[in-house]
């Protein structure tokens, strides 16, 4: 009887921890409004309403244009830290131009950071100074 108890506690324990597991990785996603065309992944997007989901907690997100069908999925790192009620994006533009450069999700505390792309390196080295713009962004 004690066994099957013990049994019985460590199966629901287990359902509960990967019941958590599954909750947990669940996509997150938030609306931006971007005001100005920019670049991302070697991609231009036109200025606009965008989805932005992270896929996984790893850094996996994935940019998606509510008005057309473009979307890019983009591998980010871990950076700086965030302020969780403060969902945004960040972008580094050098003039006209602008580049995705971070991402912060609403209840993350972490800041999500892209490498700079080809592009953005291009900018970097014509220009050499740059501006950081914030959109912010809102629950579904």
């Amino acid at each position: 009887m004690t066994r099957q108890l013990t049994n019985a506690f460590l199966i629901a324990g287990l359902s509960a921890l990967l019941g958590a597991a599954v909750v947990n990785a669940q996509d997150r996603s938030e609306k931006a409004n971007i005001p100005f065309v920019f670049h991302t992944q070697q991609t231009t997007f036109e200025a606009g309403k965008y989805t932005v989901q992270e896929r996984t907690s790893t850094g996996l997100f994935l940019l998606r244009s509510d008005e057309t069908a473009n979307a890019v999925l983009m591998q980010m790192h871990p950076g700086p830290s965030a302020d969780p009620e403060k969902p945004k994006l960040i972008f580094a533009c050098y003039g006209h131009d602008c580049a995705l450069a971070e991402i912060s999700m609403e209840g993350s505390d972490v800041t999500y950071a892209l490498p700079d792309s080809a592009i953005e390196k291009n900018l970097k080295h014509k220009l050499g100074i740059s501006s950081m713009i914030s959109v912010p962004l809102k629950g579904r």
